[in-house]
């Protein structure tokens, strides 16, 4: 019962920064984009709602309003870039020990169809991340997780 608790709070404060950074996004004005680094200049790269897209963003719109150095600036991109590494981790952790914890509290027959339902919905996501997938990855797989 404890990891739900885990869970819960790491949904909770992952979804309070989606929802911060939301506000803040258009609560800010718009940065001057000459002081902006290249890297972060509206056009140089699209627009991306992915975690390092948010992190550029960001970085663009607070380095006016904070008068970063370009110093400091590398510095707060390399906080957020780890910090997010690490959250990625720790949910990726936690999420295969709850998978596994699950497992057990199931029969072996219910494992081994868990197991392919696990497979099939891996296989779904790749072929949703990458279109070329498609003509690839079509027929199942025989081989167990």
């Amino acid at each position: 019962m404890n990891t739900w608790k885990i869970i819960f709070a790491t949904i909770v404060i992952f979804g309070a920064g989606v929802i911060t950074g939301a506000l803040l996004s258009q609560r800010a004005r718009p940065a001057k984009t000459a002081d902006a680094p290249p890297a972060a200049r509206p056009g140089s790269q699209p627009q991306s709602a992915s975690a390092g897209g948010m992190r550029l963003e960001f970085l663009r719109r607070i380095q006016g309003d904070l008068n970063l150095t370009e110093e400091q600036r590398e510095r707060i991109d390399k906080i957020l870039k780890d910090g997010q590494e690490r959250a990625r981790r720790i949910i990726h952790d936690e999420v295969h020990q709850i998978k596994e914890e699950f497992r057990q509290a199931l029969t072996p027959a219910q494992q081994a169809h868990f197991d392919e339902l696990v497979r099939q919905q891996q296989q779904s996501r790749e072929q949703h991340r990458s279109p070329a997938s498609h003509s690839t990855n079509s027929a199942p797989s025989t081989n167990a997780p």
